[in-house]
């Protein structure tokens, strides 16, 4: 980062420090995923007071020190309000950000993460009932976005658009589609309802996606498959996901 830095971003993550800082991890809009030191950000006469809630999206300056980076100025953008939702929605929000900051490097830019972010809390904003499916289409897209999902209209070995009617497996060196033949004896083999899903999800956006009705075993096949890609990339489990089973 520069020595002063001003940008806007989505607090992902919140660490007290000592009695009055936190570090705070921030998604930002142009510079990627980075961390600032709040100082003084706790106490209730902080002109920070109020204004660094996990999840909000702020405008904010902050300058190099000699080992961190220290928040100067912030301005919220847009506050969610949601502190409001039921505790399912909640738990679907810490997962989203937990899984965001694991994900993302410190100071990597990807094109079209912060968008996805912010377009994935507009619609669990304004269809908290259909939280669970945003989350599930979120993190495809993020997959996708950082390049562990390829896309799921053709295989990935040898480029041919995909037959349903022939097995299918899932390749999770490179999250792709690959017919018999390519695959690997570990793959799990894909049904075609869940490459019909995962395809959709990766084509559309959340208000198109929020009108479709997956039934309930079509859920847990697409849930089992973002975990089994998690786990594949992830040295351990997201924490929130703890929090995601007691609700639901």
């Amino acid at each position: 980062m520069n020595k002063h830095t001003k940008t806007e971003g989505i607090i992902l993550k919140r660490i007290n420090l000592n009695d009055a800082d936190q570090i705070l991890t921030v998604l930002t809009k142009d510079i990627g995923k980075v961390c600032v030191h709040a100082k003084g950000c706790r106490r209730t006469k902080s002109k920070f007071c109020g204004k660094l809630d996990l999840l909000y999206k702020i405008k904010f300056t902050s300058f190099k020190g000699r080992n961190l980076e220290y928040l100067n100025e912030v301005e919220p953008i847009h506050n969610w309000e949601f502190h409001k939702a039921d505790l399912r929605t909640q738990s679907i929000l810490f997962y989203i950000a937990e899984l965001t900051h694991r994900l993302i490097q410190d100071e990597q830019q990807i094109d079209g993460v912060y968008e996805l972010a912010v377009d994935t809390l507009n619609q669990i904003d304004s269809e908290n009932e259909k939280s669970e499916l945003v989350l599930y289409a979120f993190t495809i897209k993020l997959l996708g976005l950082l390049g562990f999902m390829a896309p799921w209209n053709k295989c990935a070995r040898s480029n041919k658009e995909l037959d349903l009617s022939e097995p299918l497996f899932l390749s999770l060196q490179d999250g792709s589609v690959v017919r018999s033949g390519y695959n690997s004896p570990s793959d799990p083999r894909l049904t075609p309802p869940l490459i019909k899903w995962v395809n959709f999800m990766q084509k559309y956006p959340f208000p198109a996606i929020a009108k479709v009705a997956p039934n309930k075993g079509e859920k847990i096949q697409v849930w089992h498959l973002i975990k089994m890609m998690l786990e594949n990339l992830l040295n351990y489990s997201i924490k929130s996901e703890e929090f995601l089973k007691m609700v639901s």
